[in-house]
């Protein structure tokens, strides 16, 4: 009889919510084991009209395999489970370990070994990768080449992502947002901690003031500038007696600015933009930065990304604990998150952190930072 009749005949028993609780149990194990479904008095009789044996409260498949092929059906449960579920019953506990199996197996073909650390460590696009492989979403070999690819360019050189989308592919839309591309790219980025390139040449700036380097820009001493990167990335820059103070946000560069207005001076705004990077690559190695960022995790992350990113002679400038506890005195916020990551760079500053709980902003330290600018330009103004 083929297996569809059986399956009518079965049902026409009363055997269908049998069936369809063994095939639930099947499906977790794949086994022929016990289950305690809940199933209606006239199910239990239906099946212990099968088996031959009173079924109350057990449902027993290795019982009801061997009744099914004892019967005039002669079908194995397995293979009526298959029929009635449409294809091959697919066991939950094989096919975990068989995505798991093309898990290791996709990882292990990434050659960008910074990447593929995050990605075990379940960072940088993991669950989107992980989505991706599960739904089978296209080639994800050539996503994975792209991607790593894009990352080997974007750790040298600072390219938007039409230019990087179109040098690497010959399609400038291949790592925009909402592709899989760009957004693991963009996830692998930000976990990797690599300056993200931007939508172009001209969007992403950074402010700057006394900079030497091209004609137009030495022209333009005593003025504050917002440089976009098309112009930055063409450029080599210069401080004046190689001596550079850079601060966190607008607000405080505008004072210091206002105040000295011949000071060599540079804002990265923020998380530094890539202009603000390509910038900073771009002084001489013995170029002395005076740091100053905000006295909490976000100004701890920004200063702690500079030192490792760029190889420059780094002061940093009012973030230690005494810094921190005067700053507090004028004005505190709650601390959100864990400062110790960056306890090797700042290790006053996190344990005061950690201490007290709480954090301030550099314009808290505005006195003593026009101070220090004036002290510092001492015979040159």
């Amino acid at each position: 009889m083929p297996p569809d009749d059986i399956l009518s005949a079965l049902t026409h028993a009363g055997l269908r919510p049998v069936l369809d609780a063994a095939l639930r149990r099947y499906r977790r194990t794949g086994e022929l084991g016990r289950s305690r479904p809940e199933l209606s008095a006239d199910a239990w009789a239906a099946l212990s009209r099968l088996t031959g044996r009173q079924e109350r409260k057990t449902l027993d498949l290795a019982a009801l395999d061997a009744a099914l092929q004892a019967s005039r059906y002669a079908v194995s449960l397995p293979e009526l489970l298959d029929t009635l579920n449409g294809s091959p019953v697919v066991v939950r506990r094989q096919a975990r370990q068989d995505f798991e199996a093309q898990w290791a197996e996709l990882l292990a073909s990434i050659e960008d070994l910074p990447w593929q650390t995050a990605l075990r460590q379940d960072t940088a696009g993991a669950a989107l990768l992980r989505a991706a492989l599960r739904n089978g979403n296209g080639d994800l070999q050539a996503t994975l080449r792209l991607v790593s690819d894009a990352l080997a360019v974007t750790r040298a050189e600072t390219l938007s992502y039409p230019v990087l989308a179109a040098h690497l592919s010959g399609d400038a839309h291949a790592l925009d947002m909402g592709t899989l591309a760009g957004n693991l790219l963009r996830a692998s980025l930000k976990a990797l901690d690599i300056p993200e390139p931007e939508r172009d040449g001209v969007s992403s700036t950074v402010l700057v003031a006394n900079l030497r380097g091209p004609a137009w820009l030495n022209a333009a001493a005593g003025h504050c500038l917002a440089l976009p990167w098309r112009e930055v990335g063409a450029s080599t820059f210069q401080a004046p007696r190689g001596m550079l103070w850079a601060v966190e946000n607008p607000s405080v560069f505008e004072a210091l600015h206002a105040a000295h207005p011949h000071a060599p001076l540079l804002c990265t705004s923020g998380q530094p933009s890539a202009a603000a990077s390509a910038l900073l690559s771009r002084l001489p190695a013995d170029t002395r930065v005076y740091l100053s960022c905000d006295l909490d995790l976000g100004g701890l992350r920004i200063a702690s990304s500079l030192l490792r990113r760029h190889a420059l002679d780094w002061q940093p400038w009012h973030m230690d604990a005494g810094a921190h506890a005067l700053a507090c005195s004028r004005g505190a916020a709650p601390l959100r998150g864990d400062p110790t990551p960056y306890r090797a760079e700042f290790p006053g500053l996190v344990e005061a952190l950690a201490i007290s709980g709480v954090g301030a902003h550099q314009e808290n330290l505005l006195a003593e930072l026009l101070a220090d600018v004036g002290r510092g330009l001492s015979g040159v103004e």
